[in-house]
């Protein structure tokens, strides 16, 4: 798969993500309570949450909405003339957005769509909200102290989405927004077809995940992915929120695309949430992307388990899948050949 040199970053990171949810109450007492996040806000845009490590203001916006689905994504700039690059590009590419004004949290944005019907906005001003007094840390570099609650989430980490032509979107965030197009996924039995990817506007292995989606729903999302501090935590995290009545949906795993160790679970409107952590840095500027098929291990490096059906769900509703996968979307394509 072909790569370009990337010599400059354009986007600087994931800042938060607006999740929408039928009951907006339970969902929040979830996030507070089992994953430790803080309410820092509520106001008539939702309600604002962050986690205790979390750089930016918030990295969870929560509103009520008839379905649960992650309705923006939303990136930083690496530089205020970033961001006016940002803009210019994206209008050369035919992608209008508009601009917003300040917020809370941030100044102005401005709002796009990508390739797969995806909202998204992008904003360099930020305006740090207050942290309780009895939260703020003594450590000078952290705006918030450790004070585990829960599964004591610590930064966000990722977000996954689904999209009807993953190459064509992988190359877009690569080729306009300079992202590291870093590892993908292509289906044993037929290597051309490429179902995931992962880029990065980080030394993360990505920080945007995107995975075929077979149905015609646009802007459909996979998972939110929050990281915590150590790969055991990712298991204890495991006991928090069987305790709390949450099944875990798959995991605790190791993924082999990253080398990130994962669970997933669902909070109270059914919206998918991982929980994240280890894996690789990579400072490689003229990194080649990394392929994959998944008897190699691509979503489960041990390679000797079942990825549930429940997996291919995407939201709004809809299925991911993968393009002549058996002629169905209904088993999962990281399925591993001869393990049912």
């Amino acid at each position: 798969m072909e790569n370009i040199t990337m010599s400059r970053r354009t986007v600087s990171q994931l800042a938060y993500v607006e999740l929408a949810t039928p009951d907006l109450q339970k969902s929040r007492d979830f996030f507070v309570n089992v994953l430790g996040l803080t309410e820092i806000a509520q106001t008539g845009d939702g309600i604002f949450l962050r986690a205790w490590g979390d750089f930016l203001p918030y990295s969870l916006q929560l509103v009520e909405g008839p379905v649960p689905e992650a309705r923006r994504i939303g990136w930083r700039a690496d530089s205020a003339e970033d961001l006016e690059h940002v803009v210019e590009v994206l209008k050369a590419d035919g992608r209008e957005g508009e601009w917003t004004g300040e917020n809370i949290g941030r100044g102005r944005a401005y709002q796009f769509r990508s390739p797969g019907g995806h909202g998204h906005e992008i904003f360099w001003d930020i305006k740090q909200l207050a942290v309780p007094e009895e939260l703020r840390s003594t450590y000078p570099n952290r705006r918030q102290k450790f004070s585990p609650v829960g599964v004591a989430a610590r930064t966000i980490d990722h977000v996954t989405f689904g999209t009807d032509d993953v190459l064509r979107d992988v190359l877009w965030f690569r080729d306009k927004l300079n992202f590291r197009y870093m590892e993908y996924t292509a289906l044993d039995e037929s290597p051309e077809t490429v179902f995931f990817g992962m880029v990065s506007s980080t030394e993360q292995a990505h920080n945007l995940g995107i995975m075929q989606n077979a149905t015609d729903v646009r802007g459909a999302v996979h998972h939110v992915a929050y990281w915590v501090d150590q790969e055991i935590d990712v298991y204890r995290a495991a006991d928090v929120l069987i305790e709390a009545g949450f099944p875990v949906e798959f995991g605790p795993g190791k993924h082999g695309m990253g080398e990130n160790t994962f669970l997933y679970v669902r909070e109270p409107s059914g919206f998918r949430i991982e929980l994240f952590s280890g894996g690789y840095r990579n400072y490689m500027p003229d990194w080649e992307p990394v392929g994959w098929t998944p008897s190699r291990g691509s979503l489960d490096a041990f390679r000797n388990r079942s990825v549930p059906d429940s997996i291919n769900e995407l939201f709004p509703g809809g299925r991911a899948g993968a393009i002549d996968h058996n002629g169905t979307a209904e088993q999962s394509p990281f399925a591993i050949p001869g393990i049912s």
